[in-house]
C-alpha cells in the first residue's frame, strides 16, 4: 500500500454475491479454445480448478474489421457429470472488478451452484486479463488531491485503447457473445453492485437468454454514482450509532459515540492529527495526515462490511483520543481491485455527465457526508464519452424470476434502490437483510437461497424466512474483541 493509495480511497471511497439434470450444449470444438488453469486471489486461500481461454471481439463494434481485443474467459465446470445445461454467469462490481480476478473470493459461497452448473466468469473489457486499463498514480512524495485529480485527468492518453467503447452495454454485447460462442442457450445471471447495473442491461439487451436473475445490492438503472451518496451514507452511520445505543456492551464502553464523532470532526476542522502508520505490502512506515474531510472519506468504506463496521466506535474513541493509526490502518488495508481506466470510462459516459451540480447540492445540504459529486464531474472532463442507445437507464420491465437482495445498512446501495427496480420486475423477491451492509452472499442462509432460487428460477414458495436471523456481529469493546 502506498500512500497515494491510501489518499486515492480517502478521496474516492463511494464506489460502488437432487437429481442429475440433461448434458450441457457446450459444443465439442468451442471457437475459441480453453485449456485447464487455476484461479487464485492474493489473500485468499482458495483455488479453483477451471477451464481458460481468450475471445477476441472488435473494440469498436460497428467495425468489425477495425482494431481487436482479447477477453478473458474463465469456466468453472460443474462438479457433476451430467450438468444443467444453463450456466451461471457472474458480473462484478466496481464498476472496475474483474470477474476472474475476484472469484475465488466468492467460490464457496457459490459452491452448491457449482454443484449442478459451470459457472463462467469474463473479465469486463477493461479489467483483469480482458485489455486491462489502469491508471498510474503518483507513488512518492506529499500527495495532494489536486495531484491525484491531475493524474487522473492525465490518464486517458497513457491507454491504449478507445476509450468510447468499454460502456456497460457493450460489455454485454461481448458477454452475450461469449454465451454464444459456448453454446449455452439460456443463462443465470448475478451481479453484485455495479453488477446488477450489468445484469439489468443485459437482460434488457437479451431477455430471451435469461432464466433467472440475482441482484445483490441493486441498482436501478438510472442510478447515479455519488449523487445520493451522502444521504444514503448519514443513514448508515446514524444505524450504526443506533445499534450502538441499544447494544449494552457497546453504550457502556462508548456512551457518547455520535457525540465523540461530531466532536472529533469539529476539532479536525481546526487541528489536524498526524499518525504514521506500516504500509501493509512493504511494511514501511507512512505518515498521514487527519482532516475532517479525511475522517469521512474513510469512515464511509468502513460502512460496507459488519464486520469493519463492528471496529468503529472503538477505533473513533482511540481517535479522539489523539490515535487514529487504527482508522488509518483501517482504510489503508482496503483494496477494491479496480482498474480505474475501466471505472472511469464507464464512470464518465453513463454517470458523470448526468450529475447536475445544483441537484448534487441539493440532495446534499444538510448531510454530514457532503457532496461526493465534485471530484467524479472534474476528473471525468477530460475523459471521453460513449454512444448510449435510447432507453439505456429506462426501468427494466422483465418476467424473468428475480431475487433482489440488500443490506438494511448498506451505505451506498440500500434496500430503496431495489424497491424501484422491482417494481418492473412481477415476478420478483426483495430479501432484506437486517443490520447487514454491501452484499448479501457469504451471509448466513442467503448462499443456500440462491442455490434455491436458481435450482427452481422461480420465487413462487422461496421460503426467504431465515434470511430475518441475518445479524452483524457484535462492536469490538477493546482491541482484543467483543465482550465475552
Amino acid at each position: 500500500m502506498h500512500k497515494t493509495r491510501l489518499l486515492f480511497i480517502l478521496l474516492l471511497a463511494a464506489t460502488l454475491a437432487t437429481a442429475c439434470g440433461a448434458a450441457a450444449p457446450t459444443p465439442a470444438s468451442p471457437p475459441f479454445a480453453l485449456t485447464d488453469c487455476q484461479l487464485n486471489t492474493p489473500g485468499v486461500d482458495v483455488t479453483v480448478n477451471a477451464r481458460c481461454g481468450s475471445f477476441t471481439v472488435p473494440e469498436n463494434p460497428a467495425d468489425p474489421g477495425g482494431r481487436q481485443i482479447k477477453l478473458n474467459v474463465a469456466v468453472v465446470p460443474a462438479v457433476w457429470r451430467a450438468p444443467q445445461p444453463d450456466p451461471l454467469f457472474i458480473l462484478a462490481g466496481g464498476p472496475g472488478q474483474a470477474a476472474v480476478e475476484i472469484y475465488p473470493t466468492l467460490a464457496r459461497s457459490f459452491s452448491s451452484v457449482h454443484q449442478e452448473r459451470d459457472v463462467v466468469l469474463m473479465d469486463q473489457r477493461g479489467t483483469g486479463r480482458s485489455h486491462p486499463l489502469a491508471c498510474d498514480l503518483p507513488e512518492d512524495g506529499d500527495v495532494d488531491r489536486e495531484t491525484v485529480i491531475a493524474a487522473l485527468r492525465a490518464c486517458p492518453d497513457t491507454l491504449d485503447a478507445d476509450l468510447r467503447f468499454y460502456t456497460t452495454e457493450i460489455a454485454m454485447h461481448d458477454l452475450d457473445a461469449v454465451r454464444e460462442a459456448l453454446g449455452y442457450e439460456r443463462i443465470n445471471l448475478y451481479g453484485a453492485s455495479y453488477g446488477t447495473r450489468a445484469a439489468l442491461t443485459y437482460l434488457r439487451l437479451f431477455p430471451d437468454r435469461v432464466r433467472s436473475v440475482v441482484l445483490d445490492a441493486a441498482v436501478s438503472p438510472d442510478y447515479r454514482l455519488f449523487l445520493n451518496t451522502a444521504q444514503d451514507a448519514d443513514r448508515a452511520l446514524d444505524s450504526l450509532f443506533d445499534r450502538c445505543e441499544a447494544d449494552a456492551a457497546c453504550k457502556e464502553a462508548f456512551p457518547d459515540a455520535r457525540e465523540g464523532f461530531a466532536a472529533l470532526l469539529a476539532r479536525l476542522e481546526v487541528e489536524p492529527l498526524t499518525a504514521t502508520i506500516p504500509d501493509p505490502v512493504s511494511a514501511d512506515p507512512i505518515t498521514v495526515t487527519l482532516e475532517r474531510a479525511d475522517l469521512l472519506n474513510l469512515t464511509f468504506p468502513l460502512l460496507y462490511t459488519p464486520e469493519i463496521a463492528a471496529l468503529l466506535p472503538l477505533n473513533l474513541q482511540q481517535a479522539s483520543a489523539g490515535n487514529p493509526a487504527p482508522l488509518l490502518a483501517q482504510a489503508g488495508a482496503m483494496d477494491a481491485g479496480l482498474y480505474l481506466g475501466m471505472f472511469y470510462a464507464v464512470a464518465c459516459t453513463e454517470d458523470a455527465p448526468f450529475l447536475d451540480p445544483a441537484k448534487a447540492a441539493a440532495l446534499a445540504e444538510d448531510t454530514l457526508f457532503g457532496d461526493r459529486t465534485e471530484m467524479l464531474r472534474e476528473i471525468c472532463t477530460a475523459w471521453p464519452q460513449g454512444d448510449l442507445s435510447p432507453g439505456w437507464d429506462a426501468p427494466v420491465v422483465s418476467d424473468a424470476p428475480a431475487l433482489l437482495l440488500s443490506g438494511e445498512a448498506d451505505p451506498v446501495t440500500p434496500p430503496h434502490y431495489a424497491v424501484r427496480v422491482a417494481e418492473t420486475l412481477p415476478n420478483s423477491l426483495h430479501v432484506v437483510g437486517p443490520g447487514m451492509g454491501h452484499g448479501l452472499m457469504g451471509r448466513g442462509c442467503i448462499d443456500t437461497l440462491v442455490a434455491d432460487f436458481i435450482d427452481a428460477a422461480s420465487v413462487t414458495d422461496l421460503d426467504a424466512a431465515c434470511a430475518q436471523d441475518l445479524a452483524p456481529p457484535p462492536f469490538f469493546i477493546s482491541p482484543t474483541g467483543p465482550r465475552p
